[in-house]
């Protein structure tokens, strides 16, 4: 695989200067209790599986972005998050509020009501469901204990008193329940916490996923990893009558007859193109050429437009790709890491949950292949329209 990337080109996502503020402010206020991406000690956890919230002084696009992503984890995870008064008395809740940062505490801190603080420029359901997850106790996915088998910290772009934030959390105290996944929306980009300009903090052992890191796109791993820690589970195993899922699909919680699926695949079994955007591509022994677009719609102000596409070979055939940006100025207006204004993620990898690499800074075709046949091919855009040349065959 051939990547030649203009990092000098990336921007720094605004809105993430909150991640600086976040790590500092739940270390404040976990500083009497130990934090780890997901708790072994099942106190933690909220009670019934239940999470009482109310909403206290935020923006209507908070509000907003709050509502969808609890409409997320409600579809994807048995966790519910019950709204309440303010007044709410029988227990802990959680209020949703502005005090000037973006963050949380880890898990419920049996102190009656908590804060999520999202300010305005916390905006947008993948900064939302970040912050409600580690409310319901999920860490940063770059502070697992085997985080050094997948990342190079760079300590002397780091200011000495940030150099906390990249502490290993002990195994003794967390577990990890699913691999480490670079596209995790619990994963900060390459670039946080730096104290120079365009200087790189942390970088993946697979370069190819520098771009990847600081996803604002919930993932598969993200959602498997509550259900998990929930035990939300133990509903389709009790039943006996499940979906037979393809793909790495696994039975929906809410409704075993049905499948949670990775991103790429959809119908109730994953064994389908998802609905919406996008097409099936049969690829021949030629190669074909194919300009690919995703254009924004603007009801999905909060989040992302996305348009899958398959590209399916003969059964058993390798599939050859080769992509690029077409267009250098939407490549200037894209480029970031976290990918966060948009780009494409080729799911060439084995393992179909996993975020492959996300692309949005090429500047020379790359060139793939792979035996997942389909293949999907994702392209989203928070905004740009974003169009990359792409050119596949069978092998």
């Amino acid at each position: 695989m051939h990547r030649l990337v203009d990092h000098s080109a990336i921007q720094t996502f605004s809105e993430n200067h909150f991640q600086m503020e976040e790590i500092i402010c739940e270390r404040a206020q976990n500083k009497k209790r130990k934090v780890r991406q997901v708790q072994r000690d099942l106190s933690y956890r909220w009670p019934n599986n239940t999470v009482p919230y109310f909403v206290g002084n935020v923006t209507s696009n908070i509000k907003k972005s709050v509502r969808m992503a609890i409409e997320e984890l409600h579809a994807w995870t048995c966790v519910r998050f019950q709204s309440v008064n303010q007044r709410y008395s029988n227990g802990d809740s959680v209020r949703i509020v502005d005090l000037g940062s973006c963050s949380s505490p880890i898990g419920r801190q049996q102190i009656g009501i908590q804060d999520v603080s999202l300010t305005k420029n916390c905006w947008g359901m993948g900064t939302a469901i970040h912050e409600l997850m580690h409310a319901i106790g999920i860490e940063h996915t770059q502070s697992r204990s085997d985080r050094n088998r997948y990342l190079d910290i760079l300590a002397q772009n780091i200011d000495q008193r940030d150099l906390p934030n990249f502490e290993l959390l002990s195994p003794r105290l967390w577990a990890n329940l699913v691999p480490y996944d670079y596209g995790s929306v619990m994963h900060y980009s390459a670039d946080s916490f730096s104290n120079k300009d365009d200087e790189q903090t942390m970088l993946p052992k697979d370069r190819s996923f520098i771009e990847t890191m600081g996803s604002m796109i919930p993932n598969f791993y993200d959602f498997d990893q509550i259900n998990q820690y929930y035990q939300c589970y133990d509903n389709c195993r009790s039943t006996g009558r499940t979906a037979n899922c393809a793909n790495g699909g696994i039975p929906n919680p809410n409704n075993c007859q049905v499948c949670n699926c990775p991103m790429g695949y959809g119908g109730d079994l994953c064994d389908q193109r998802p609905e919406g955007c996008g097409s099936t591509l049969v690829a021949t022994y030629r190669w074909q050429k194919q300009k690919l677009t995703v254009r924004f719609n603007r009801n999905d102000d909060q989040y992302f437009t996305f348009c899958n596409l398959w590209i399916v070979g003969p059964t058993g055939r390798t599939i050859q790709v080769i992509y690029e940006i077409t267009s250098e100025s939407t490549r200037k207006q894209i480029c970031s890491f976290g990918c966060y204004e948009g780009g494409v993620e080729v799911k060439h990898l084995e393992d179909p949950r996993i975020t492959n690499d996300r692309d949005c800074c090429l500047n020379t075709p790359l060139n793939l292949t792979t035996t997942v046949n389909p293949l999907p091919v994702i392209l989203y855009t928070s905004g740009a329209t974003v169009t990359y040349d792409f050119s596949y065959r069978y092998l």
